[in-house]
């Protein structure tokens, strides 16, 4: 055989084996290694000092539909909102009545009237407590998304996700102001909702309090859109809140202490109404591993019941004697 023919052959046959070597040394490196070495692991925040958990849970009311998005309570009843239904039960979990909605569904509120406001995403409804639609309201735009409802007196204020603003209606489902946050010198960025998570209650005292996720804080707001005050800090320790948008969702107690839930590291915890850390209800390790954060509301005697949608129940916590 021709040497030059053999040289040719030999080389490439070199070439193969390397290839083939190379490839496979690849292959067992990424299987060895396929977790990205930037992600920032959270489970080393998980730890909560026993000592600041000074809530039980008490019951648990398993639902009967999946896919719930939002809860309220106005004495004695809770009402739901899953994907297309809403639903009213007591807090022994009778059901008072369900009703299947045509249009998706993404925040709810019960009112001192006995009337429910549903977002329906883009608009408002309006049931009454037999569950029967009283109005619809014309939606805002395309693009809106309806991620919380709240009432002060007779002005109905919603947070809509999808601009981010406020926008304030009267009882007749009329727009007469909105407002994006931009127009304070202390909230020069505005409202910052980098995901649907755009919370809004009013305060026993009717103030306005509003998350501003991005900025991982809760802001007070008068009834014309001026910020009055603010608090929340981002970061990792216990008392700050962490991610890219924090608090997801939080209620006010009768004293005005504020209860949040956050998103990816979830646990909730209480603020005294100046906004110092008071207590743990629930750290992570009581909640399913990627769970979505929790909903929340609370009653009069300052129970909170906490819809946890990743496992299709609510939660009540109540505080223990110390």
């Amino acid at each position: 055989m021709n040497k030059s023919l053999i040289y040719i052959i030999l080389v490439g046959l070199g070439l193969v084996i390397a290839y083939i070597i190379l490839g496979d040394f690849l292959t067992n490196e990424m299987k060895k290694d396929t977790k990205n070495p930037y992600a920032f692991d959270l489970r080393e925040f998980d730890h909560v000092d026993a000592n600041m958990i000074k809530y039980k849970e008490t019951k648990r009311i398993k639902l009967n539909t999946s896919d719930p998005k939002a809860i309220d309570y106005h004495e004695g009843l809770l009402a739901l909102t899953f994907k297309n239904k809403l639903q009213v039960i007591d807090t022994s979990g009778r059901e008072l009545f369900s009703k299947t909605i045509s249009t998706q569904s993404t925040a709810i509120h019960i009112s001192n009237s006995k009337l429910i406001y549903l977002g329906c995403k883009d608009h408002i409804k309006v049931f009454d407590l037999r569950g029967i639609e009283i109005k619809s309201w014309a939606p805002i735009d395309t693009n809106a998304y309806i991620t919380s409802i709240a009432m002060k007196e007779d002005q109905l204020f919603v947070a809509n996700a999808g601009k981010p603003e406020i926008i304030r209606y009267s009882q007749n489902g009329e727009i007469e102001m909105r407002f994006d946050g931009t127009r304070q010198e202390l909230s020069e960025f505005g409202f910052i909702v980098p995901s649907p998570y755009f919370d809004i209650k009013i305060d026993p005292d009717e103030q306005i309090w509003i998350a501003n996720t991005g900025l991982q804080n809760i802001q007070n707001y008068t009834s014309e859109g001026k910020l009055r005050a603010y608090w929340g800090n981002s970061g990792y320790n216990l008392e700050d809140f962490t991610g890219c948008c924090n608090p997801a969702h939080f209620t006010i107690l009768t004293d005005g202490s504020y209860v949040t839930c956050e998103k990816g590291l979830v646990r909730i915890k209480v603020y005294k109404p100046s906004g110092e850390l008071d207590a743990v209800v629930a750290a992570p390790k009581d909640f399913d591993k990627n769970s979505e954060p929790l909903g929340l509301a609370s009653d009069e005697l300052d129970n909170i019941y906490a819809l946890d949608i990743t496992r299709n129940m609510i939660r009540k916590f109540e505080r223990f004697m110390e």
